[in-house]
């Protein structure tokens, strides 16, 4: 049976075509607005191979770019996925508020995250444009027992290695500087370089004598605005760089979509990434040919 033939008139077809086109605007709006930005997906990033077929990896979680406004649906999210990965070290690399509003709920976001054995922060260009500085966003932290690192270095030992984590100062809107190698950074077995933008990568050989392990990066929220996976515009200080792994002419770089939204509060083809990393220290430098799973 065959169909029959449909004959519009030029207003039917221009009524037609406007609402197709509003159709589908409309879903990439409700798409950008509402579905994208709760979105969160979790990238496991898998670094080493045991020495031994018991030998426990490093957990590291990385939260960055929260712009934090209030405890949401997306926030209760990552706070369970966060206390359901059992880190031993969270991260904060920037951007953890849009306004100074926002140290309130972030507050409250702090004191949910699970217990680690370390908490390490950095700054990011929108925590100063909140009006914090490094001494009062330490002080600020102080009490969910985050250090802030600020062009400077701490260390611990984990598996008897031991791995220094250099956080360095916002690229756009601190001072950052070239630190000084010291005796207990050159004995360390791994460096872990935390940089808000993910530029800092093409001045490293500036900044500091020890070579990184890896560098872990946020500020460029993937693009935010990404359709087809192509950004639109991305932050100065992103350097060439947009999202995932950057290993050829340097130091290997991950950079993260991170979680929250900046200026717009929408996100098309770049969903909220929570970053797990797995990181077997005692064998890192010797397979440094990292893995990332996506779920």
């Amino acid at each position: 049976m065959g169909f029959p033939h449909l004959r519009l008139s030029r207003r039917q077809w221009i009524q037609t075509i406007a609402g197709t086109t509003c159709g589908i605007a409309g879903g990439l709006t409700v798409q950008s607005l509402i579905s994208t930005p709760q979105s969160l997906s979790q990238t496991h990033l898998h670094i080493g191979t045991p020495a031994l077929p018991d030998d426990q990896a490093l957990r590291i979680v990385q939260l960055s770019d929260l712009h934090l406004r209030d405890i949401g649906a997306l926030e209760i999210t990552l706070l369970e996925s966060v206390t359901a990965a059992k880190p031993d070290v969270i991260l904060l690399t920037g951007d953890t508020i849009s306004h100074k509003n926002g140290l309130q709920p972030l507050s409250d976001f702090l004191k949910k995250l699970p217990p680690t054995s370390h908490r390490v922060a950095i700054m990011g260009n929108w925590e100063y444009k909140a009006g914090l500085t490094p001494s009062s966003f330490q002080q600020f932290l102080s009490p969910f027992d985050f250090q802030l690192l600020v062009n400077e270095s701490c260390q611990f030992e984990y598996d008897s290695k031991i791995l220094n984590i250099t956080g360095f100062d916002d690229l756009l809107g601190g001072q950052i500087h070239a630190i000084s190698g010291n005796k207990n950074m050159m004995r360390g077995d791994e460096h872990l370089v935390l940089a808000h933008c993910p530029g800092t990568r093409d001045i490293f050989q500036k900044l500091s004598p020890v070579p990184p392990s890896l560098i872990l990066s946020g500020h460029t929220h993937g693009g935010q605005i990404a359709p087809g996976g192509f950004p639109l515009y991305t932050p100065p200080g992103s350097g060439d760089y947009v999202s995932g792994w950057y290993r050829d002419n340097g130091p290997p770089l991950y950079v993260s979509r991170g979680i929250g939204t900046s200026l717009l509060p929408l996100r098309i083809g770049s969903s909220p990434e929570l970053i797990i990393l797995d990181w077997h220290l005692t064998q890192a430098n010797a397979s440094m040919n990292p893995k990332a799973e996506i779920s």
